[in-house]
């Protein structure tokens, strides 16, 4: 009884350590989340905010503003134990910006062995692909890891940081700024103009081109005028007269139209002020104008006593 008893211990025992023998002779490497190698991306700027963002402006200048670029790095939380290889990848996330069009100073890096940190990449976009965009506009698009080569079996790409995204914000084009055009002279012959005022609007259009004090005004709400020129202009810039600053707007919408039906916009402006001068940062050719108050007085009454043309002086 004695030596059957003593054979099952030695059989029990063979067994319960048989599947130990057998998971330690597999040539593969078991994966250890708490002892794995981590890769990521960070942006230089990092503390700045998760969402890098570029603000844009537009005029007939061109594309100003920001500079599109992005400096980061590759990174792990300790030091690599073999040469690691981390393929990048841009993606664009909206229309009017192709991938093709994000430039990245190396779409590969590595990590020699014992580094924690990848040389600096750079990620850039040329302002002037958005010339051709009239609207305010966002672009979106992203950097990330797109594929990590290492013979450490231990190693994964981190969740939630191995992608970089980026917001560029473009203003809509802009074809005013203020004060009296350079080469621009007041219109002195207004008396062919034709001003259509908006339903609801205190006073008819010819109180604008009187020369007097008379005025259009309206209360608590912004209103518009349409101006027929007679014939197309080369037009400098626009200047509004007004009873006082308390009573003048304080933002403002200017078109032009080639028929006096569809108005095609040239921005809007912060004025104020009860002499406004607009400067056309590029000159247009135009016979219809149309003036939108956005922005009421402070008053709460807005009023207009004059209208005046600024045409580009003659060389």
């Amino acid at each position: 009884m004695k030596n059957i008893f003593q054979s099952l211990s030695i059989a029990t025992l063979l067994g319960l350590f048989v599947p130990f023998i057998s998971s330690c002779s597999d040539d593969e490497e078991v994966f250890n989340e708490w002892n794995a190698t981590y890769v990521s991306l960070q942006r230089n700027d990092y503390l700045s905010g998760d969402v890098k963002k570029f603000n844009l402006t537009h005029d007939a200048n061109g594309v100003g503003g920001d500079e599109i670029k992005m400096v980061f790095t590759v990174k792990t939380q300790k030091a690599v134990s073999t040469d690691m290889v981390v393929t990048l990848s841009v993606n664009s996330e909206t229309e009017g910006l192709d991938a093709n069009q994000i430039t990245l100073s190396s779409s590969q890096v590595t990590l020699k062995e014992g580094q924690m940190i990848s040389e600096e990449i750079t990620a850039t976009v040329e302002p002037a692909i958005f010339a051709s965009v009239m609207e305010k506009t966002s672009f979106s698009f992203n950097v990330s890891i797109g594929n990590v080569t290492t013979n450490d079996k231990n190693t994964v790409i981190s969740n939630s940081l191995s992608t970089l995204p980026v917001v560029i914000n473009k203003a809509a084009y802009s074809n005013l700024k203020g004060g009296i055009p350079t080469n621009g002279q007041l219109i002195s012959d207004r008396s062919g103009w034709i001003i259509n005022v908006e339903e609801g609007v205190e006073g008819s259009g010819d109180k604008l081109i009187d020369g007097g004090n008379s005025d259009i005004a309206r209360d608590n709400v912004g209103f518009w005028f349409t101006v027929d020129l007679g014939e197309a202009k080369v037009l400098a810039g626009i200047k509004t007269n007004h009873w006082g600053n308390a009573y003048a707007p304080r933002e403002v919408e200017i078109f032009q139209s080639t028929d006096g039906i569809t108005w095609k916009s040239l921005s809007t402006l912060a004025t104020s002020g009860s002499a406004q001068n607009i400067t056309f940062i590029s000159p247009i050719t135009t016979r219809y104008l149309k003036y939108q108050i956005l922005t009421i007085a402070t008053s709460g009454r807005t009023d207009i006593t004059e209208f005046n043309v600024y045409e580009l002086k003659n060389e």
